[in-house]
């Protein structure tokens, strides 16, 4: 099984080399020519007597050539061919005393002389992993550099004592501007310098039975190397810092059994590559967690009961202390909690298992990782413990805490047991917990909405028990207050019933300014009991609607349609019949032609609303008064009109009716009294003997259906002071509209076939039609349709 990759720092080092170098050249002739004469084996005569200068002079007949042996002299001397002298003698000593050293019949006989030796320094990055050495680059650059004090006993162990073989075979392959075929070294002394490090990839596993293995499966050199080197070599650099580390030395020693139930392994001293997001964190005491953003629950033994921790920069994020569990699995390190539709939970111990490297027994820190099955297991007891230990806390955020892995559907298991305790107490003290409760819950289940639809159905049931142990007669601004705290907490359709229900427990209200702050505290549907609305708040009513004030009424209500007829009943008493009207009326005083029909329909309307005044329960003197000014007023016109005829409807034919459809007085309704005004019978009469036969038949077939029907027709004379007073009082037309204004009192139809009298009735408020539209369908015109018999007579006048 796999327990970690990693990374070991590894030396490098640069090793810095003084080489001394030299070249050969064949000598000039002159210095080939000095040599042989120098030579001590060359036999002349007279040697002892003969120089340099005398030789090339004398012998051989050169002239000026002293400037010339000078300088090859000095040449020579300086390589060491010839002993050291005095240079202004050299040149005419005797050849005995200028004999060759033993470099310079070296000279001689290879017939080549040595440049001047040459010191240099060469730089090389040398690996002693692979036993590499290669040339450092000019800007000296490494594969990577670090502080020495991280590789100081692998230095020890690494660092090459005598790199001069492995220098010598490199600067004999290397090339240098300074190097040719014809250069030779004279010496190179190294020395080494430690240059940085590098990192080198290793894979350490290790079987079920703890045997450690290590390979480096992607550096071909370090594995080379860790099949040659000593197992204590290889641990001590390589695995003693990966798999051990100082502060192991407080971490518990575990069982190599424990390996069995692994998922993964890796060393305490590697990271992790990364942690899957969780939901819950559960750690020991002294684990930093991976993600601080999460709820976490630690395990301390420094509390016994649990206790929460706020974090003072971040109010959400928090941390719960708990004691540790009896019976704890040694080495427990944390348990995570995937996110929704994550895997199983992931837990870890941690310790110092007894591993086996080369057949020695090694302490090694180890994260294991258990596999699912053991993970589970684990989980189950930890969440037994943890729902025993917070279930029964009055703090909601300790008692809710396992909601955070609690299932949706099974959140109620958690929240309604602890709302049930709270709900049996009046509604105020239960408002109090509910804000605290719902953000504990948001805590333990942050950026996750599939709470909130399961907490609502429990606020709802814990509220409804609560109104149970509410009082009753709570006062307006207690009211008010906790209607705004239901519709905060809940959604409009589970706020709305319990609502309503609050209201029941309310004392009833006696000011607008009360029922206003209750109106804003509900939804505008929701109707206010009646029960609510006090005496007083319906006189203040019924008074603003009798003095015309603005009518607040912060419906719905029960008697907001009430209040609102009586409104509008006072508004028509004083639009339709007028202030100045029930003033005259009180002094038995009345203009007849302020008689109309709205203003009579007024007083029907105030007498519906006086049904709805004594179903206020209350009472009023503006009431009573400007009641009995409106009964006054309407026995008044009464007196001016005609009776009201209860459940009938008073119908007025005019003369241009009768004679297009004669036989409409056979067919009348049962509730209908026909009226015929004594001026149509007057207009009868003329239109009988007219000089048109067809007008003077129609005419004669009227007054026989009059004659006919005199039983039920009803005679009425007219009525001039009810028309308007600028209407001509004379003119036919208006005297029989004055006869249907007489009847006004009642429901009244002014039957006409002229139109434009029907139009002057209808601006006097009463309903028309012709003869027609009253009459049966079967009904037909008694002759063909001619001129409205007034106009022709006036046509008649006109021509004489």
């Amino acid at each position: 099984m796999k327990l970690a990759e990693i990374f070991v720092p590894l030396p490098l080092y640069r090793i810095e080399s003084d080489v001394t170098y030299h070249t050969e050249r064949k000598p000039t002739v002159f210095e080939r020519m000095v040599l042989r004469l120098c030579d001590p084996g060359l036999h002349l005569s007279d040697k002892q007597n003969l120089s340099l200068l005398g030789v090339f002079r004398d012998q051989l007949g050169a002239c000026d050539v002293r400037e010339l042996l000078d300088g090859c002299v000095s040449e020579l001397s300086a390589l060491g061919a010839l002993p050291k002298r005095n240079a202004l003698d050299t040149l005419e000593v005797p050849l005995t005393e200028l004999e060759l050293t033993a470099d310079g019949l070296q000279f001689l006989r290879t017939d080549s002389l040595p440049v001047r030796s040459r010191t240099i320094k060469v730089s090389h990055h040398y690996d002693p992993i692979g036993d590499e050495i290669k040339p450092a680059k000019k800007d000296g650059g490494l594969q990577s550099q670090g502080s020495m004090s991280r590789i100081s006993d692998a230095d020890i162990s690494l660092r090459p004592q005598n790199p001069l073989p492995q220098v010598e075979r490199a600067i004999a392959q290397e090339t240098y501007d300074w190097k040719n075929p014809a250069t030779v070294i004279d010496r190179i002394v190294p020395v080494v310098h430690a240059a940085g490090w590098v990192e080198r990839r290793l894979e350490i596993s290790c079987s079920e039975d703890g045997v450690l293995n290590v390979n480096a499966p992607r550096d071909a050199a370090l594995q080379r190397w860790l099949a040659q080197a000593q197992s204590e070599l290889a641990w001590e650099l390589l695995l003693a810092d990966a798999l051990t580390s100082e502060p192991n030395a407080l971490l518990p020693v575990i069982d190599s059994s424990v390996l069995r139930d692994a998922r993964t392994v890796r060393s305490i001293a590697a990271t992790n590559g990364g942690v899957a997001r969780a939901r819950l964190c559960i750690i020991a005491q002294g684990v930093v967690v991976a993600d601080a953003a999460i709820p976490t629950i630690v395990f301390s033994s420094e509390v016994s009961a649990p206790e929460l921790i706020a974090n003072s920069k971040q109010p959400t994020v928090f941390t719960l202390l708990m004691p540790p569990p009896a019976g704890m699995m040694t080495g427990f390190r944390s348990l995570s909690l995937p996110q929704v539709g994550g895997a199983s939970a992931q837990a870890e111990v941690a310790g110092n298992l007894r591993l086996y490297w080369a057949g020695q027994p090694r302490l090694c820190g180890l994260v294991v990782t258990l596999n699912d099955q053991s993970a589970t297991a684990l989980w189950a007891k930890l969440r037994r413990d943890l729902e025993g230990a917070c279930e029964h806390s009055d703090d909601p955020r300790i008692a809710f805490m396992s909601v955070a892995w609690r299932d949706v559907d099974a959140l109620g298991e958690t929240v309604w047991p602890w709302l049930a305790t709270r709900a049996e107490q009046p509604l105020g003290d239960l408002m109090a917990v509910i804000e605290p409760a719902t953000q504990a819950i948001g805590l333990w289940r942050p950026d996750r909405k599939d709470w909130k639809s399961a907490w609502e159905r429990s606020l709802v049931r814990a509220i409804d028990e609560s109104l149970k142990h509410t009082p009753n007669q709570l006062g307006p601004e207690e009211v008010v207050s906790l209607l705004i705290q239901i519709a905060q907490v809940l959604s409009a359709d589970k706020a709305v019933p319990l609502q309503a229900s609050l209201l029941r427990h309310a004392a009833p209200i006696r000011t607008l300014e009360s029922l206003e702050k209750l109106r804003s505290a509900l939804p505008s549907t929701t109707e206010i009991p009646e029960e609510l609305l006090s005496v007083e708040l319906r006189q203040v009513w019924l008074e603003h609607a009798l003095e015309r004030k603005e009518l607040k009424l912060y419906g719905p209500h029960a008697i907001q349609q009430p209040l609102q007829d009586i409104e509008k009943a006072v508004q028509d008493v004083y639009r339709s019949i007028g202030e100045q009207a029930l003033k005259a009326a009180d002094n038995s005083q009345m203009d007849v032609r302020t008689l109309t029909p709205h203003a009579l329909d007024a007083v029907r309307t105030w007498r519906n609303a006086a049904e709805h005044f004594h179903a206020l329960n209350t009472s009023s003197p503006l009431w009573y008064v400007l009641n009995e000014a409106v009964e006054s007023w309407n026995l008044l016109a009464q007196e001016k009109l005609a009776p009201v005829e209860i459940r009938h409807r008073v119908v007025v034919f005019d003369t241009s009716a009768l004679m297009e459809h004669p036989e409409l007085l056979q067919e009348l309704r049962s509730n209908d009294i026909p009226i015929v005004p004594h001026r149509v019978l007057s207009e009868l009469d003329g239109l009988k003997t007219s000089v048109d036969q067809a007008r003077s038949a129609k005419a004669r077939a009227a007054i026989r259906q009059l004659d006919a029907t005199s039983s039920r027709i009803r005679h009425e004379t007219e009525y001039t002071a009810l028309l308007p007073s600028e209407w001509d009082v004379k003119h036919p037309d208006h005297a029989i509209l004055s006869t249907a204004l007489f009847f006004r009192l009642n429901e009244v139809l002014f039957v006409s076939n002229d139109i434009n009298l029907r139009n002057k009735a209808q601006s006097l408020g009463l309903n028309t039609q012709d003869s027609k539209s009253y009459a049966p369908s079967r009904l037909v015109p008694a002759a063909t349709p001619g001129i409205h018999p007034r106009k022709q007579d006036k046509r008649k006048k006109q021509r004489k």
